[in-house]
């Protein structure tokens, strides 16, 4: 299956996350149709570089969950990553709180980003 990329994003663990025209337009649809597609795009870069949490799950696949708290409320970024790249997976709202699902998650804290990835 050949996925048309929109665009390539360094997350801040230092992945480079595939934006697939597909997931996009989902999320679009889905969760934000009032945005246009250049600011849903500057939306995912802002927080896959500055997140306020992450979580990761290990299911079939391996996801990384990117949390950031604006306005006070939480947007999640999911990546999904595997042994050919990072791919966005889906992006929605979880108001104030982070999912509870996704608290009992492990979390990926500021200490362990800095010594899995020192320029972050």
């Amino acid at each position: 299956m050949d996925r048309k990329v929109i665009a390539v994003i360094t997350a801040i663990t230092g992945d480079r996350v595939v934006i697939g025209d597909a997931e996009l337009k989902h999320a679009m649809e889905e969760h934000f149709s009032m945005l246009p597609t250049d600011m849903l795009l500057e939306l995912i870069e802002r927080i896959l570089k500055d997140p306020t949490k992450i979580f990761e799950q290990e299911k079939l696949h391996q996801y990384h969950l990117f949390y950031r708290l604006d306005n006070q409320k939480y947007l999640v970024v999911i990546i999904k990553k595997t042994q050919t790249g990072n791919y966005f997976s889906s992006m929605y709202s979880t108001g104030k709180t982070i999912r509870n699902s996704h608290k009992e998650l492990k979390e990926i804290s500021h200490e362990e980003r800095k010594s899995i990835f020192p320029s972050n």
